[in-house]
């Protein structure tokens, strides 16, 4: 028998199993595959994982440095309010001679049914074979305690024989251009106030004129809740007076042609007895009015207006802050009930789908019911 021996001397079957040994290039693959494994696993975990939608950012508290026409994305938006401000009028009537008359005084609500109305004027001819009434003695109505935002006394009603009149403003216009057009098309003479940060102001505003409308201005200020956005160049509370001047001038200055201001939102601003003046005072240089839409029931705008001198109105319907078509339709009935008790009433609606359906055949029949339909600068009376 032989016994095989290799040169080494190993064991008699020569199977003697061989040293193991590190294979550097093999390591190195693996390792890099366990990183690559890791790494494409925290990214997917990531990717996947649901992150927090970051808060709504408030509006700047100061106005930008060089403000610059608003694109076609922004919007007008809506600033909630309270709900008596929104159902119940702020009935107004002239508390002092016309020819001094600048400030408006509220009277008690009317209520939800309508009251009788005034008898029509009887014509010369058939006046001649009717008895003549028995006149009751004229009573002095009793004076009551005045707030800023509190009714005061109850007016006298209007001289038989004139025509109530009727003053439709119309918001938010510019921003939606088919239905500012539209708005345009509708029976004259409205008053139709443009948002300052709309754009293409000069042809729209044109436009407007020329279909017999009166131009007032709509200026953004700042509403009660930051979460709300009034838009660019805003008037806001608690900043230093030349930045509200700058923001203020700004809004002035985007388009020409107007002749008065009332505010889009603003129930923080319109609250500022400082801002307010500010704003009353810029307004006063310029020979502009200001209607205050009313948006708080601490408004000081009037205040501030008649303090500076500066002729002011309040309105007294909103027709759609709540896009109802059948709020709209009652709303319109209000407006007719305050205008034939007061001689006066003024409403404020917006170029909404609805509103837009329910104004056209409402103008359209307004001078048959006997109404005055007017423009809103007709019913001030120069300081």
């Amino acid at each position: 028998m032989t016994i095989n021996r290799d040169k080494r001397g190993q064991g008699k079957s020569g199977n003697r199993r061989p040293k193991f040994r590190l294979n550097p290039l093999r390591q190195a693959f693996f390792v890099a595959l366990a990183i690559a494994g890791i790494a494409i696993g925290y990214g997917l975990g990531f990717v996947m994982k649901d992150s927090p939608a970051p808060p709504p950012a408030p509006f700047p508290k100061t106005a930008p440095p060089s403000p610059v026409q608003a694109p076609e994305a922004l919007r007008a938006y809506v600033e909630p309010l309270r709900q008596d401000l929104i159902e119940t009028p702020v009935i107004v009537v002239e508390t002092t001679p016309p020819e001094t008359a600048t400030d408006l005084a509220p009277v008690p609500v009317l209520p939800k049914t309508a009251p009788p109305l005034e008898p029509e004027p009887v014509p010369a001819a058939e006046a001649k074979t009717l008895p003549k009434p028995t006149p009751e003695p004229a009573t002095k109505p009793e004076p009551a305690s005045k707030t800023e935002a509190g009714p005061v006394a109850v007016a006298t009603p209007k001289t038989v024989g004139i025509k109530p009149k009727i003053v439709i403003v119309m918001d938010d216009l510019g921003i939606d251009k088919p239905r500012t057009t539209r708005t345009i098309k509708l029976r004259a003479p409205l008053t139709l106030s443009f948002m300052s940060y709309a754009s293409d102001l000069k042809n729209q505003t044109q436009a407007a004129l020329a279909g017999g409308h009166e131009l007032w201005l709509h200026i953004p200020m700042e509403p009660g809740s930051p979460d709300i956005d009034p838009g660019p160049n805003v008037l806001l509370t608690g900043i230093p007076e030349q930045e509200l001047l700058a923001s203020l001038t700004w809004n002035l200055s985007q388009f020409s042609g107007y002749v008065g201001v009332n505010n889009h939102m603003g129930s923080r601003f319109t609250a500022d007895l400082t801002g307010m003046t500010v704003v009353m005072k810029e307004l006063k240089k310029r020979g502009l009015m200001f209607l205050d839409s009313v948006t708080s029931g601490k408004s000081v705008a009037m205040r501030a207006a008649r303090e500076t001198g500066v002729a002011s109105r309040r309105r007294n319907v909103f027709l759609d802050h709540q896009d109802d078509a059948r709020g709209i339709a009652y709303r319109l009935t209000e407006v007719e009930l305050l205008a034939r008790k007061t001689g006066l009433a003024i409403a404020i609606g917006h170029p909404r789908e609805n509103t837009l359906q329910a104004l056209e055949p409402w103008l359209g029949s307004l001078e048959a019911r006997g109404f005055q339909l007017v423009a809103l600068s007709t019913a001030f009376k120069k300081p």
